[in-house]
């Protein structure tokens, strides 16, 4: 046990200084954060697998290596969600830490003995498919497809331009109607509402229309609202959030939908105001 462990170890330090040296030529600065991330990945995330792959392919028999390559391959590519754009990088380690582990097995348990010229190939052809696969799809796939989105559907008074506003966590404010898996705002003439539920957590994907007083609704297209952000507002004894946004019919485009802040947009009303003018400051816990 203690001479696989120390394989292991070899294999994560290896492949740390591999890693770290590749970065060196390309971005010195960076080098030495690279070789400490993969070490802790290859540490604690490789070395596992690792042990998973030698139980599951004990009694693999001449399958053993492709079996231990679809392993490696699956375990590399399960992180990218939370890697993102450097989802492919566990990919790299994973494979390199495959081939090292590989090597050392063969050092260790059979020298002067070779597969045969088709395992060969199939240990190779196995290897390069499932490692590019994997890969590409670290690449390919999105990992905004497993992050938290918003979900909410705001249906603001038609005509209206300017700054408009979700006061949160009102305790008595009454719950949104439910769309298709929307929370429905109805945003009133002054360009608020208010919802009994805290601020929403992720990547933002909300709807957002223009509806007429018969409740006839026009979807506006994203270019024409400016995701704003969030603010707090305390009195003491409550303590209140808000998320805004502003929206336009005139200035749509990419410089309006990118602006930190427009301008020349009207603003809405304040959320010090918005809480005096629903009651909302005689709140208390």
């Amino acid at each position: 046990m203690q001479e696989i462990l120390s394989r292991k170890i070899k294999s994560v330090l290896v492949v740390s200084v591999i890693l770290g040296g590749f970065f060196l030529l390309l971005e010195p600065w960076i080098s030495i954060i690279v070789l400490i991330y993969a070490f802790i990945g290859c540490a604690v995330y490789g070395i596992p697998v690792s042990f998973l792959s030698d139980v599951v392919t004990k009694k693999a028999g001449p399958y053993r290596f492709v079996l231990a390559s679809l392993i490696y391959s699956v375990f590399g590519f399960l992180p990218f969600p939370l890697l993102g754009e450097i989802g492919a990088c566990a990919v790299v380690c994973s494979l390199l830490f495959f081939l090292l582990e590989e090597w050392q097995r063969a050092r260790g348990n059979g020298r002067g003995q070779k597969p045969a010229n088709k395992m060969l190939f199939v240990n190779a052809l196995s290897t390069i498919l499932l490692f590019s696969l994997a890969a590409w799809g670290a690449m390919s796939i999105p990992s905004s497809l497993f992050e938290e989105q918003t979900n909410e559907l705001l249906l603001i008074p038609k005509g209206y331009e300017g700054e408009v506003r979700v006061v949160r966590n009102i305790k008595d404010a009454p719950p949104p109607e439910k769309s298709d898996g929307f929370d429905v705002y109805r945003i009133n003439n002054k360009g608020y509402t208010l919802s009994p539920f805290p601020e929403s957590e992720g990547i933002i994907h909300n709807q957002y229309y223009y509806v007429d007083t018969e409740g006839h609704r026009e979807k506006i297209d994203e270019s024409c609202i400016n995701y704003g952000g969030t603010e707090g507002f305390g009195n003491g004894e409550y303590e209140y959030s808000s998320s805004y946004f502003f929206v336009t019919q005139t200035q749509c485009g990419d410089t309006f939908e990118e602006n930190d802040y427009p301008l020349d947009m009207p603003r809405g009303i304040s959320l010090d105001q918005i809480i005096e003018e629903e009651g909302l400051d005689k709140l208390t816990d």
